[in-house]
This record gives structure tokens, C-alpha cells and sequence, in this order.
């Protein structure tokens, strides 16, 4: 059986895979409790900070969406112009642009809409090269959190409305949540797109824009997205996806990204 790492219990996503992963018959570990080699398969969820150190040290390769995949998707999946570039790139602002860094796991100054980097309150010096997205300012009338198991949605949970919090944890009202027609049909055509290709296990969320219709607004790695109100029972078959052994990863090396020239690879 499996054993999932998970790096604390302190939050609703951690409790309910740890409680969903035990009634499965996994075994349920903390990580600051872990020392190495656990047998395996090792399955890690983790939060952005402990996900390098915790594949280093389970010899796991975390497989997860390129940086610059948003940036590439057909305009029919975005419904508005997104570029992938550096922090250095920003000097070249005109208007306000939404920036957010393209690495979900070095997030060096919070996303937000900006007209000069100047108005970006930096956590540390930032690196010019370090890479960002910039996107068009959109209202997003409501906003989908997805997770795909080769390509099909297996759990999903709303988790903004008019621009407020939308969602509730499984098992106290998650469960009646439905997916809007206009978010399934676009992601199965995007997972049918010979155009676009996506991690084997991948969160996307997707959302509807105003007078624009349904639109991915982010990807984000599995083993690090909280569950909102996903069923945490079937995210846990798309998170084992995501944690492969770093000996064993074979063609699935496509999808772990090389951070070493940064100097934050494991």
C-alpha cells in the first residue's frame, strides 16, 4: 500500500486526504517526522516551501505543469492575451498588467495588477530572470478548481463567486457542488487538443469570464494545490500520479521541472 507524506495536518486539504488515504489503507505519515527510506510508492502533499526538500529526501520526482504552459495554450482556452517572460520584462510595462511568478513554488512577491515593477513589494531581491506571467485584466465571474487524471476531470470543488470565497469542505456540503457545463466541455477539449499537452496528473482552474465564456485561469501541481472542497478520496489517485520515483521516472521527466539553474532543485 501506499504511504502519503503529508507535511502537517493543520489544514482542512491535509486532514481530509490523511482520513480518506487511512480508510483506503494507506499509510499516513508527517513529514518533519520522516526519516529516509520509506517503502514504497511514497506519496507526498506538501505545501510550496517543504516540496523540493521532501522530493529530495524521498527520492521522488514531482511531476507537474511546465512554467510556461498557460502561456502557450490556444486562445480559444484563454479568452485573453497571456505572456510568459522574466521579472526583467517588466520594465516594459504601459498599462496595468496582471503579474503573477510563473513558479508556483517560488513565490517571490505576490500576484496581483501592476503598472511598474516598482509597485511590486518583493519578499527578497529578486532575480531579473526569474520568470512571470502577465495576463490581461478580466473579471472572473466564478473560478473552478479541477484535478485531471489523464486528461479526465476526477475532482472538483468552486472556490470563488463575484469575487468572494465559494466553497465548502467535502462531506459538509462540498459534495453537492456541481460543474458547469461550459467548464467540463472546455477542459475535454482542451485534454482532446493534439495542440495542448498536460501533465498525466495536473490541476487546472478554470473560470467564466463576463461576456467571454469559460477560460483556464491557472495550472498548478497536484501535490501542493489545496483540495478546497474536492472529494479528497478521488484526488488521491491523480496525487500518486504526480509523485514517481526519481529512479523510475522514465518518459515522465518531461514533466519535472529543472529548477537546478536557479539553484532550487533537490
Amino acid at each position: 500500500m501506499p504511504t502519503l507524506v503529508l507535511a502537517s495536518r493543520d489544514h482542512s486539504s491535509d486532514r481530509g486526504l490523511a482520513a480518506a488515504a487511512e480508510a483506503a489503507g494507506w499509510r499516513v505519515h508527517d513529514l518533519a517526522a520522516v526519516a529516509e527510506g520509506l517503502e514504497p510508492p511514497v506519496v507526498v502533499y506538501v505545501t510550496t516551501e517543504t516540496a523540493l526538500d521532501a522530493a529530495g529526501r524521498l527520492g521522488l520526482a514531482l511531476l507537474e505543469p511546465p512554467l510556461d504552459l498557460l502561456a502557450r495554450l490556444p486562445g480559444v482556452y484563454l479568452q485573453r492575451t497571456v505572456q510568459f517572460a522574466t521579472f526583467a520584462d517588466l520594465g516594459r510595462l504601459t498599462r496595468r498588467t496582471f503579474v503573477k511568478p510563473a513558479d508556483p513554488l517560488a513565490k517571490v512577491f505576490d500576484a496581483g495588477l501592476y503598472a511598474s515593477p516598482a509597485d511590486i513589494r518583493e519578499r527578497r531581491p529578486i532575480d531579473p530572470a526569474t520568470p512571470v506571467l502577465l495576463s490581461e485584466p478580466v473579471e472572473w465571474v466564478a473560478e473552478y478548481r479541477c484535478f485531471l487524471l489523464d486528461g479526465r476531470v476526477v475532482a472538483f470543488s468552486p472556490y470563488i463567486l463575484l469575487g468572494r470565497a465559494n466553497w465548502k469542505p467535502w462531506g459538509q456540503g462540498g459534495e453537492k457542488a456541481q460543474l458547469p457545463a461550459a467548464v467540463g466541455d472546455l477542459l475535454r477539449r482542451m485534454a482532446a487538443d493534439k495542440a495542448v499537452s498536460l501533465p498525466p496528473a495536473v490541476v487546472v482552474d478554470v473560470g467564466l469570464i463576463d461576456e467571454r465564456g469559460g477560460a483556464v485561469v491557472e495550472f498548478n501541481p497536484v501535490f501542493c494545490a489545496g483540495l478546497l472542497g474536492a472529494d479528497p478520496a478521488a484526488v488521491l489517485p491523480v496525487l500518486a500520479r504526480a509523485c514517481r520515483p526519481r529512479a523510475e521516472v522514465g518518459t515522465d521527466g518531461r514533466w519535472v521541472v529543472d529548477r537546478t539553474s536557479r539553484g532550487e532543485g533537490p
